[in-house]
Parts: structure tokens; C-alpha cells; sequence
């Protein structure tokens, strides 16, 4: 059996923009108005997304952001910050009782959508793998999503490529994540504040922790992983996706 899901590619928007719109699709499959969805999309300009629960203060350093251009916006969904420049973001939306994550908990939603992301991968010869156990989270700064794995998240390389956080609301799933293509590490340090108990130290541990695709050697482009991450859901959901128009247009980086 295959499932009818809808696909939404969409141009590059603002921070508040993109949060905006993976809530309204939530809003829209909780009321039934449209099936499960996978969207891809970009940024533009570049932001650093807060998870719910953080502090800003805290977190970032709000007189860089404005220098550097870089909006600062507030996810719905839990998790630490993420700077979203250089990256291809994904948001699943999907009833709590769908087949494709088992009905299950917070870790069976990880565990299928990594899933259906390493197959991406594959599809691109990158070789990707999951990992299954939380790590220590004592790091780079006090609120990076980057300088970390948690459970079933992905690895390339020793290095984690996609950071992801999710909500649960009203027997739906959102969850979003960055697959990283560059990891901008000069930026990162000018806007996230830093553990200055380690600041000699950063720089070394980030590029130690994570990288982008691109970063790592391999040859990808925007156009190539959309199209990738559509196929390898499409094969492990199983879906058959409508609205695929626009999968077409996207043939530069």
C-alpha cells in the first residue's frame, strides 16, 4: 500500500515566514484539509532559529545577527539553536497514528524519518549513519544544535550533517531539520555565544563535531538532494506525492 502525501517546495523566505508556514500546515492536516506533508525550503536572509524553551540572552548575540544581516526567529519545536544559511531544510508534518512512524513515541518519529533521510543519502553515494544514543551535550556554547548528536540524528564522516527538532500537537508531528552543505564556523562564533570556560577551544570543537556535505568533499546541489530526499521518502513511507510541481525549477545550487 502506498499513501497519498503532498510535497511543498518553497523559495527562500524569512525566518518568521518559514516557521509560519510549518505551523499552518500542521493546522492543515490536524483539520484534515490536506494528507501528511513533506516540505522542503531555504532561508532568505539567512536566520538563527532559538528552540521554544531557550533564553535568547543566553543564546545570541543579538548585535552580531543585526551586523551580519542574520534574523533571529523562535521555533515551535524544542531543541537548541541552529544558524540556517548554507542548507536544504526539511519539515515533516504527520498524523501520530500514521503507519509510517508506528504509532509510536518521540524516538519511533526520529528513528523513521532518519531513516527515510540516510536513504537520501545513499541515493547520492553519501554514506551516512545514525546515531542511536544521546550524547553528552557539554560543548561548543550554551545553546548550539551543531555541536552535539542526539539520538537518530545523522553522521557523515564522524561529522553531524543534520540537526532536528520536533513538536506534537493535537495527535500531529511536526518535525523539521537542516541538512548542512556548508557549516559556517566564523559565523556560528559571532552569533552564538560561546562557553568562555572553553573559548580557546571552540572553533577546534565545532570542526570537530559537524560539517556540511560540501565541507566533507562530496558534490551535491540543492536541486540533486531535493530530489533525492523525494524518491527515498516516497520509498520508505511508502508515498505516492502530488503537488510536485516546481521539482523541476530548482536546477542551481
Amino acid at each position: 500500500m502506498r499513501y497519498q502525501w503532498r510535497l511543498v517546495l518553497d523559495p527562500p523566505m524569512s525566518g518568521k515566514e518559514n516557521m509560519e508556514k510549518d505551523l499552518e500546515i500542521m493546522e492543515e492536516v490536524s483539520a484534515g484539509d490536506c494528507p501528511p506533508t513533506l516540505r522542503l525550503y531555504h532561508w532568505s536572509p539567512p536566520a538563527v532559529s532559538l528552540g521554544y524553551f531557550q533564553d535568547e540572552n543566553k543564546v545570541v548575540n543579538m548585535k552580531a545577527c543585526f551586523e551580519a544581516g542574520i534574523d533571529v526567529v523562535r521555533r515551535p519545536t524544542g531543541g537548541r539553536a541552529v544558524l540556517h544559511d548554507q542548507e536544504l531544510t526539511y519539515s515533516i508534518v504527520v498524523p501520530e497514528i500514521h503507519p509510517f512512524i508506528n504509532k509510536g513515541g518521540v524516538m519511533d518519529a526520529y528513528r523513521a524519518i532518519s531513516r527515510g533521510i540516510v536513504t537520501a543519502f545513499n541515493l547520492l553515494d553519501i554514506v551516512a549513519s545514525v546515531v542511536h544514543e544521546k550524547k553528552n551535550r557539554a560543548g561548543l556554547t550554551p545553546g548550539s544544535c551543531f555541536d552535539s548528536s542526539t539520538a537518530y540524528e545523522i553522521q557523515v564522516d564522524g561529522k553531524k550533517v543534520v540537526g532536528s527538532a520536533q513538536l506534537r500537537r493535537d495527535g500531529i508531528v511536526l518535525q523539521h531539520g537542516s541538512i548542512l552543505f556548508r557549516l559556517p564556523l566564523e559565523i556560528n562564533q559571532k552569533v552564538l555565544k560561546k562557553d568562555h570556560k572553553n573559548e580557546c577551544e571552540n572553533k577546534v570543537e565545532l570542526d570537530q563535531k559537524a560539517a556540511g556535505l560540501l565541507d566533507l568533499g562530496y558534490s551535491v546541489t540543492y536541486n540533486r538532494m531535493t530530489r533525492a530526499l523525494v524518491k527515498a521518502f516516497s520509498m520508505v513511507i511508502p508515498a505516492v506525492f502530488t503537488s510536485l510541481d516546481g521539482l523541476t525549477n530548482n536546477k542551481g545550487d
